[in-house]
């Protein structure tokens, strides 16, 4: 990745990306001037180095009002500032110059930054994020209140004076476009783009200028594909006929076969690997991006959605773009060929659309924009499904038929064919096998061509660095940081990875032996069994395309929203799922932007999984749902197999409907209220108490109530019968007559009703798993 861009797009992309600084720095004080001029003086104080005329011209000139402050009268028509305007209107979804300017506006300098799921569904809520910083191990920070809290000049300034001291640490350089962007994320996820009254403030600042910056860089790949250089007729004047031009293109891609690579490894202790895989395999994603970025001269500011090594990009609609696509996908599939076989795979699809298609719907459109915005998904979603079902070409197949059989031994991990060391692993599977004990407590990683690193790309090698080692001009390839923004030379970009354990040395096992739970005698308490979960957002994709469609004829349908959709949705699976585990005995395995896959002590996971379902219900307001699959079993069992068992009652569970769980069996399925709220914090509890009190009764009077619930006949009375004489020869043994008069009508209660008793059926078989002492 040798090709720099060019000064002139270094510019653009930092007078787009800062182009509206100047709203937070005004809010500080609530001045009453315009926001252009407030954020170019600010940026020239802070940091000189920025105070150059193209950089500053985007933030001054990016409204109409151009001759409203001091424009040179031989203003040059080819000025970057014309690029900044129409892309702010675009990302904003309106047209500027249909709308007066602040000082006209009905104002409110202390609104917060309202939840994107207000305007989500067919329900208006009114709910809003605190005010501050990003913290990413604070979810309740991030987590949407009913209560409005004011956005302060105090908050605000904390804002400004940490995004202040990290820009003094910045060059306006390529080198430092990524810092920028970890920056304005760090200081402005939480500020309102738009604080005018009559408008809906769900916007942050950062995700409106990251987008504004995306759809500059787009422009000015289009105009240099056109040949346009009089910027100021072409987008200025002609705005009107620049919306309706095809001037960007949409891409998708995806990793094909993620899953079979991290859970298809059946050898003892292989399940040590699995996070490292699974970070592997994200890398992987994240080095074709970034290199597919870097030929294209764009940034990750155009990337609007990625996660589970899978996305969607923004760029110009050109044929250079498109042919620059298509070579990197075959270089990086050859790559990928050549390392993992058939195992991985990468697809993509492109689509072009005008910015009339992702703008504010107007009356005369004769097409909403929600079906504008469909017509665009699902075209790429039908070349993405065509890819998959074609991943190889005619010649490709040809050519892997000549290679004949490869030489070597079958890796007793992979069992891909390979020269073997002397532990029976391949090349790849012994560097995992290493990398394994440093994934979780390492926090820098860098790509470079020194091959003893994992191989992420043609000639690209990732492996573990320091901090200190970054600071002393040590390290010369791409750095990437995990779960931290930082602002360095060359940083590429941060990682959000859910790579939360209480294990040390990846040792599962140790969840079967439950020490932690020794009962008065020293015994172990409960049965000894791990349980993997796999958790799936329920239609994310139809989600995506119709969430905003509902209120108000599509109205808020934008990108702009989409794009904080998705943000806020993956941020919950990458950003704070450590956050939410903390303290229970479990390993998040893979988290992509949408799911989820763990494995742990079994007790423990069920606890996590009830409060997943409430802090999800509070992220999304119940405006989304997840299913999921939970899966116990024997710490001997390989690792292939109980991924694959959970994965089937995973889709059992969504089989049989939306917010669904399948526990144990795909004949055991509820929706994840009713487990909650009619079993595991109702009948569970009540069950529990009762035992726990009638210590005479034990574990053999609990196998008799589960033998009359499976012996029950809804049309034969008799096992009714039975259950009423049992509960009275145990009444006659009891020594508190008023809790077991509770528990005895309770009983009978729910076994006259055959969802009731269904219930109680798993809450006394977990009620026996917790109790049990399997020495």
């Amino acid at each position: 990745m040798k090709n720099k861009v060019e000064k002139r797009k270094i510019d653009l992309f930092y007078g787009a990306l800062f182009h509206d600084i100047g709203k937070a720095v005004m809010r500080v004080d609530r001045r009453r001037i315009r926001h252009q001029r407030v954020g170019a003086e600010f940026l020239q104080k802070a940091q000189p180095a920025f105070a150059n005329s193209q950089i500053l011209n985007s933030i001054k000139y990016h409204h109409i009002d151009f001759d409203n402050w001091h424009r040179p009268a031989n203003f040059p028509s080819d000025d970057l500032s014309y690029i900044t305007y129409i892309a702010d209107n675009i990302a904003s979804g309106v047209d500027r110059r249909k709308h007066a300017e602040e000082v006209e506006k009905k104002w409110d300098s202390t609104t917060p930054l309202q939840d994107v799921f207000n305007r989500f569904g067919s329900q208006v809520e009114h709910r809003y994020l605190k005010p501050g910083e990003l913290y990413i191990d604070a979810p309740e920070k991030a987590m949407p209140q009913n209560r409005r809290y004011d956005y302060t000049g105090g908050e605000y300034g904390r804002g400004v004076e940490s995004f202040r001291t990290g820009l003094m640490a910045l060059q306006p350089t390529e080198d430092y476009m990524q810092s920028a962007l970890n920056l304005l994320e760090a200081t402005m996820s939480f500020m309102p783009s738009s604080t005018n009254a009559e408008e809906v403030a769900d916007i942050s600042l950062y995700d409106h200028m990251k987008l504004t910056a995306a759809f500059a860089l787009a422009i000015q790949q289009y105009l240099d594909f056109t040949k346009v250089n009089n910027l100021k007729k072409e987008l200025f004047n002609g705005s009107a006929k620049f919306y309706q031009k095809p001037a960007f293109m949409m891409v998708q891609f995806e990793l094909v076969g993620i899953e079979p690579f991290i859970y298809t490894i059946v050898s003892q202790g292989a399940h040590k690997q699995l996070r490292s895989r699974s970070f592997y395999a994200e890398m992987l994603s994240e080095w074709f991006v970034d290199t597919l970025l870097k030929k294209v001269e764009l940034t990750r500011a155009n990337v609007l959605y990625m996660a589970g090594g899978k996305g969607y990009i923004i760029m110009g609609n050109t044929p250079k773009n498109r042919k620059i696509i298509e070579t990197w996908r075959d270089e990086f599939n050859s790559f990928l060929q050549v390392q993992f076989t058939n195992q991985l795979r990468m697809v993509t699809a492109t689509t072009t659309f005008t910015a009339d298609q992702v703008r504010e719907p107007k009356k005369a459109k004769k097409v909403s924009t929600f079906e504008s915005y469909s017509r665009t998904f699902n075209q790429l979603a039908q070349e993405i499904s065509k890819a998959k079902q074609q991943l190889f070409t005619a010649s490709e197949i040809l050519q892997l038929n000549r290679q004949g059989k490869k030489r070597g031994r079958e890796c007793v991990i992979c069992h891909q064919i390979d020269e073997l060391d002397e532990q029976n692993h391949c090349q790849l599977c012994a560097k995992l096998a290493v990398f394994s004990q440093n994934i979780q407590h390492e926090d820098f990683f860098v790509v470079d061509d020194d091959p003893a690193g994992l191989p992420v790309g043609p000639n690209a090698f990732m492996s573990i660095t320091t901090e200190e080692a970054i600071r002393a001009g040590q390290v010369q390839g791409k750095i990437y940081s995990k779960n931290q923004l930082n602002t360095g030379f060359k940083q590429q970009t941060y990682l959000w990875v859910s790579d939360y354990s209480d294990l040390s040395r990846n040792d599962f096992n140790t969840y079967a032996k439950r020490q932690w739970q020794l009962g008065p005698d020293g015994k172990v308490m409960g049965i000894k069994r791990l349980a993997a979960l796999r958790v799936d957002v329920d239609d994310l994709y139809a989600g995506f395309l119709a969430g905003f469609a509902d209120q108000e004829d599509g109205k808020y349908t934008a990108i702009s929203r989409y794009a904080t959709l998705s943000r806020r949705i993956s941020s919950f699976f990458k950003v704070y799922l450590n956050s939410f585990a903390e303290g229970k005995a479990l390993t998040i395995i893979y988290s992509g932007g949408d799911d989820l896959f763990l494995i742990g002590a079994w007790d423990d996971v069920l606890q996590f999984l009830v409060e997943l379902k409430e802090k999800f219900d509070r992220w999304t307001d119940q405006k989304m749902t997840f299913s999921a699959g939970v899966y116990m079993y024997h710490d001997k069992l390989p690792i292939n197999i109980v991924a694959r068992q959970t994965g089937q009652l995973l889709q059992a569970a969504k089989l049989a409907g939306k917010d669904r769980v399948a526990l144990f069996a795909s004949d055991n399925i509820y929706r994840l209220d009713d487990f909650i709220n009619q079993i595991y914090q109702d009948k569970l509890v009540q069950i529990r108490q009762f035992f726990l009190q009638e210590t005479g009764f034990g574990k053999g009077s609990i196998y008799h109530l589960l033998d009359l619930i499976r012996t029950r006949n809804e049309k034969d009375r008799i096992s009714f019968a039975r259950l009423v004489y049992y509960l009275s020869r145990l009444e006659s043994r009891t020594n508190h007559t008023e809790e077991f008069k509770h528990f005895k009508e309770a009983m009978i209660h729910w076994f006259d009703n055959a969802d009731q008793i269904k219930q109680v059926k798993t809450a006394l078989i977990l009620y026996l798993y917790e109790v049990r002492e399997d020495n």
